[in-house]
């Protein structure tokens, strides 16, 4: 391996040229994320609603309660003229005209002018809208008219009372569809919000047909009126979406009063519910954009979970949210007793909750504990501020890894330095092109290219290191055997963290950590690495130390002769005619076995690679007591598998053996692999993916430690009672 790097110098320099272009983005992403370190809650108020009216304190009082907890913020969704008459005490209601004249003695409720249009509707989908009070009557309609193109509807007062009737509209819109636009924040719960000292953050749900420059101006005049730091959206579209105007006037709304685009986790954790258009504005206002935690039902579920009597289980995902996910904001909703159900069509109205407020207190008081040492501040969340790496140090990362992957190629093939340095030019003259030609998808394929050149070298290079140790030590002492595998497995995991430095810094801009852009390609990445180690292992072990290479090119000559490949043709034709002796044919028979179990088991870690919110209660509680421990848990294939199989490899290589190294080396690469998948969540702070890294070596190689001892003494046995010298 000395050779080939010393043959190699060159590219080993063009590489850590690249290497320390890599540095640069991450030191700047790095500072940013660390400048950042805030988190904040919106209360959501419909929860509190339903929660507070199965307690015994009023909405009033629980506002008051989580404001003595240092809440400040509530979210109010818009309502719609149904969702207002389903509300006991607000003094409206809706229904179509159908609905209304299907209930007995219905006339009654209405003045006769009502009734005339009443009985002479032919539309089904006509509606007519209630309002008890003068008050509301003038509150809808004004919504209706600042919210859609040329309104009509029929209007009439009885008293106090009034009627709104709402037939076709001149674009096409059904009375019936306009019962569910919304109209804004009811005043009385406005007023209740203010009055206990909350600022509002509007939630209004678009609508198709129903989201054009009106309703854009209508709800941004909404946010305007409340000074929201964060707008979420909701619904089918982005607010404004059908009308250019009306996009326009978000975009500019954004950018002068200089709130946050929130944009909501979904809810397996996976990305951000978007909307066609997201990108373009986050583009528009420099991505000040916030990443949003919803507690979902299945989160709100989470009380007394996983061995725990409390709501700490809810803690723990609220923690992992903020300091792992990037998601600055909580949206926080009530805790729902145990045995409700939270299925995706489940009746929210049905669900009970916690009422003891000492369970609120625990929750909330818990996280603050845990992220103030960590540097957190609950505030107002400014979004992040950093900018996009340069083009030029782009390209010089790309010649470095052009140099990565023709120093892995001479790895396998053993090349002279003259077709290497060939091999470099067009390498490095391919990732400039694509740096031109392709500038949208260059960071992507350059982190790619990194993420699976350097696991592949670790894995490539620590084979032909092995057949050097076995040659020049072939039987050395335990003692000697452990500090070697020690040094030798943190060169390897060394190496592999270089391609974490290639691969994140690729990616280190706001639209990876604010998962817009995912990284696509996380299983390509995890099969290439361990396909080209299983290549390298028979290569190596197989072809080289076994004598066979020096008997092909003993038959075939030497590289650069002719008449090479018909001289090679010929006897490989020579060897298929060889008789299998019964001791090889059951060793394949063996070998074919245990590889479909192999397949088995592989097909299993890529099907479980990848962001999943569905973790067992044990998984989930081991993970738990870890972070509990560590703060930030090491990642467990790295923990369990993979460095505990790297110091097996090399252990068992020092012991002579051919077929088990092979299948401790597949788990080694998925380590290996994982080192760089840590970096790839770019959304996860660099510092953080650093210490689950170390983590996850420590304890690992501890592990792989006492593994090498057992397994030392179980060979040592077998030998002993079977008296065998010579191991296979």
């Amino acid at each position: 391996m000395k050779s080939i790097l010393k043959k190699d110098r060159i590219l080993v320099f063009v590489a850590l040229i690249g290497l320390l272009a890599s540095l640069a983005p991450l030191a700047a992403r790095t500072k940013a994320e660390q400048s950042n370190r805030y988190y904040d809650y919106i209360l959501d108020y419909s929860s509190l609603r339903y929660m507070a009216s199965q307690s015994t304190q009023s909405e009033g009082e629980w506002l008051d309660r989580f404001a003595s907890l240092g809440i400040d913020k509530a979210t109010v969704a818009e309502a719609t003229a149904l969702g207002l008459s389903g509300s006991a005490g607000i003094p409206i209601h809706a229904m179509t005209v159908k609905t209304a004249t299907g209930v007995f003695g219905w006339e009654s409720d209405y003045p006769d002018e009502v009734i005339d249009w009443m009985k002479t509707s032919t539309d089904v989908s006509d509606a007519i809208i209630c309002a008890d009070t003068a008050e509301a009557f003038d509150w809808v309609m004004d919504a209706f008219n600042a919210r859609v193109e040329n309104f009509t509807a029929r209007t009439c007062r009885d008293g106090e009372k009034g009627f709104i009737f709402l037939a076709q509209q001149p674009d096409g819109l059904k009375g019936e569809k306009l019962l569910n636009l919304r109209l804004g924040i009811w005043p009385d719960i406005a007023a209740l919000l203010e009055e206990h000292g909350y600022q509002i953050v509007p939630r209004t749900e678009t609508m198709k047909d129903m989201n054009g420059t009106r309703f854009a101006q209508a709800y941004i005049e909404v946010l305007e009126h409340y000074a929201s730091p964060y707008f979420l959206n909701n619904g089918d579209e982005l607010i404004g979406y059908e009308s250019a105007e009306g996009r326009e006037l978000l975009t500019q709304y954004l950018r002068e009063s200089g709130a946050s685009l929130a944009m909501i986790e979904q809810n397996d954790q996976s990305q951000n519910i978007t909307w066609p258009g997201t990108e373009e504005l986050l583009n528009a206002i420099d991505y000040h954009g916030i990443r949003v935690f919803n507690e979902w039902g299945y989160i709100q579920n989470r009380y007394a979970y996983c061995g725990y009597t409390g709501p700490e289980e809810i803690t723990n995902s609220f923690f992992r949210a903020i300091v792992e996910r990037n998601c600055k904001v909580i949206w926080l909703k009530m805790i729902l007793e145990p045995d409700n159900d939270v299925s995706w069509d489940a009746d929210q109205t049905e669900w009970t909750y916690i009422t003891d407020p000492a369970a609120y207190e625990k929750m909330i008081l818990d996280l603050d504990a845990r992220l103030e040492p960590m540097g957190y501040t609950r505030t107002t969340v400014p979004p992040m501020e950093l900018e996009t790496p340069s083009a030029l140090l782009r390209i010089v990362q790309g010649i470095g890894t052009a140099a990565l992957l023709v120093l892995l190629f001479d790895l396998f093939f053993l090349v002279s330095c003259r077709t290497s340095l060939l091999l470099l030019a067009l390498a490095a003259l391919g990732m400039m092109g694509l740096a031109v030609l392709k500038p949208a998808s260059y960071p992507l394929l350059l982190s790619m290219a990194g993420g699976i050149v350097m696991p592949s070298i670790a894995a490539v290079g620590l084979c032909r290191v092995m057949l050097e140790k076995r040659r020049q030590a072939p039987r050395p002492e335990l003692g000697r055997l452990l500090g070697d595998a020690a040094v030798t497995a943190l060169a390897a995991i060394a190496t592999a963290l270089c391609g974490s430095l290639f691969a994140s810094a690729a990616l280190s801009q706001l639209s990876y950590i604010l998962e817009i852009d995912l990284y696509r390609g996380v299983k390509l990445m995890q099969l290439i690495p361990i396909g080209l180690f299983a290549l390298a292992y028979l290569l190596v072990f197989a072809y080289e130390e076994t004598g066979a290479r020096d008997a092909v090119l003993a038959h075939v000559g030497p590289r650069g002769e002719k008449g090479r490949i018909k001289r090679f043709n010929a006897y490989f034709a020579e060897l298929m005619k060889t008789p299998m002796q019964l001791g090889w044919f059951l060793a394949v028979v063996v070998i074919a076995v245990a590889a479909v179990f192999l397949l088995a088991v592989f097909v299993y870690y890529i099907y479980r690679t990848g962001n999943s919110a569905t973790t067992s209660s044990t998984e989930l509680a081991f993970r738990n007591f870890l972070e509990n421990t560590l703060v930030i848990r090491p990642r467990t294939k790295e923990m369990i598998v993979g460095w505990p199989m790297l110091l097996l490899f090399i252990w068992s290589l020092r012991r002579g053996m051919k077929f088990l190294p092979m299948v401790f080396g597949l788990g080694m690469t998925i380590g290996l692999v994982s080192v760089v998948n840590t970096f790839l969540h770019i959304r996860t702070p660099f510092l953080i993916s650093l210490l689950r890294t170390g983590w996850g070596v420590l304890f690992g190689l501890l592990i792989g430690l006492a593994l090498v001892l057992l397994a030392e003494l179980i060979y040592r046995a077998v030998c002993h009672f079977c008296g065998v010298e010579k191991h296979v």
